[in-house]
């Protein structure tokens, strides 16, 4: 038996566009003959949720460098967390940002603080 961990973090640490290219991706996944969804990211493995989705740390396990599929913010919580022997992050929409991550704001959301 084996224990894994999971980091719970808004999605707002995520830069707009790639949790809008990763939604779209899970939007547009095809489902196996199993009946889940595969989600075609190149180096990522994505699990969708609800209110967001779940990525597996393995990419920084593997020992791989970054690649421009992935931001550098992006990358940064993924190692974080596989340094804390965690598996799995959820991005979730709901969960209260952190003060110690960078925070990127959907741009209509943006535009409306500043009207």
């Amino acid at each position: 038996m084996r224990r894994s961990a999971l980091l719970v973090c808004s999605s707002a640490h995520l830069p707009a566009a790639e949790r809008d290219h990763i939604d779209h991706l899970i939007a547009t996944a095809s489902r196996g003959e199993d009946g889940r969804i595969d989600v075609g990211h190149p180096d990522l493995v994505i699990e969708p949720y609800a209110y967001g989705f779940f990525v597996h740390t393995c990419v920084v396990g593997c020992g791989a460098e970054r690649t421009d599929d992935i931001s550098p913010e992006f990358w940064a919580i993924l190692a974080t967390a596989f340094d804390s022997d965690i598996s799995w992050v959820l991005f979730d929409r709901d969960e209260p940002v952190s003060p110690a991550l960078p925070v990127f704001p959907d741009p209509e959301t943006r535009e409306e603080h500043l009207s």
